[in-house]
């Protein structure tokens, strides 16, 4: 009976483990890619299409401040300041990128004996994400972006899920507001006095990105729209893989029908895979007029406004345009 079959059955979890000891007790997890952005933006689907081969051994939200015990200590969305020592925080992560940590919920996709790397992939480590790339500059960093509006429709769809629903959580953050947000204080707290659940996370959104665009140099990371690896996955897939890969000869990529259409592990009935819908334009039946001109308003000051056309295709330009104005 094969591993994943034994597995799957529930039978002999330790084994997994095993196997996970041996690979990184072989140093077979030195190669880390680590995928981010906010929540319900495809980050699973994703990483299910880069590790098709699997290759990688995929850590399934290892930093969640819930879900995770070892990651009690932290906020949601916590932002780290550079420079700014956080040893929890660091110790942590060793753990993660060097492939010591398991968790049951985090291996949940894990069933392979032998692996050549890491592929690690996280919700709410946008805030931090620079941080530790200082202490840890070799990983392969992949920023997922979604149009914010599939973003707040989805996750107001799943909303007895860990989201933050006031943006204040994130003003309140002393280093975050003196850092990057005190020019758009009079902006969060206005929206945050309001009770639109759409029109907030499309503003926790602008922030989750505008940050990390702040922050990070263009080319030292991989910024990826879900809308362009829908409609191109293996071309999309394929610059992905030759950013991880950066001059080492990586391979070209073929990816099966069956594992572009399979929904991830945390799509809901509601997914529009499942549903047979249009996943870049469903959202406009779930959103009123206002919602779209408050959140396009939004955008505008965040500077976003254009990212995406009425068809909601993303428009590369802006964004990397934005991020090397910001850099």
């Amino acid at each position: 009976m094969k591993l994943k079959k034994i597995l799957r059955n529930g039978i002999m979890y330790p084994v997994r483990n095993a196997f996970i000891k041996a690979n990184y007790h072989l140093e077979n997890f030195t190669d880390v890619v680590w995928i981010i952005g906010d929540g319900r933006s495809g980050t699973t689907w994703l990483g299910d299409l880069i590790n098709h081969q699997v290759r990688y051994r995929q850590l399934f939200e290892p930093f969640h401040p819930l879900e995770i015990e070892r990651m009690k200590f932290m906020t949601p969305y916590l932002y780290m300041r550079s420079g700014k020592e956080n040893q929890q925080l660091a110790s942590a992560a060793h753990e993660i990128f060097t492939g010591k940590f398991m968790h049951e919920r985090v291996d949940v996709a894990n069933y392979a004996i032998h692996y050549n790397g890491l592929l690690v992939k996280d919700i709410f480590a946008n805030l931090f994400a620079h941080w530790l790339r200082s202490l840890y500059p070799e990983i392969k960093i992949i920023l997922l972006v979604r149009n914010p509006f599939s973003v707040a429709v989805s996750k107001y769809k799943r909303k007895d899920w860990l989201w933050i629903t006031d943006p204040m959580v994130l003003l309140d953050q002393h280093h975050l507001h003196a850092d990057y947000l005190e020019p758009f204080g009079s902006l969060i707290r206005k929206i945050s006095s309001e009770s639109d659940y759409i029109v907030r996370q499309v503003l926790i959104w602008s922030i989750l990105y505008y940050v990390p665009l702040r922050q990070f140099d263009p080319g030292t990371i991989h910024i990826a729209f879900y809308e362009d690896v829908f409609s191109s996955p293996e071309q999309e897939v394929q610059k992905i893989v030759d950013f991880i890969g950066q001059g080492t000869g990586s391979q070209t990529v073929r990816l099966n029908k069956n594992v572009i259409k399979k929904p991830s592990r945390v799509a809901g009935k509601e997914s529009t895979i499942i549903q047979r819908t249009s996943p870049l334009t469903s959202w406009k039946k779930s959103v009123t007029s206002s919602q779209v001109e408050k959140g396009m308003k939004i955008l505008q000051e965040f500077g976003f406004d254009g990212l995406y056309d009425e068809q909601s295709r993303p428009d590369r330009r802006v964004i990397e345009r934005l991020h090397r104005a910001m850099n």
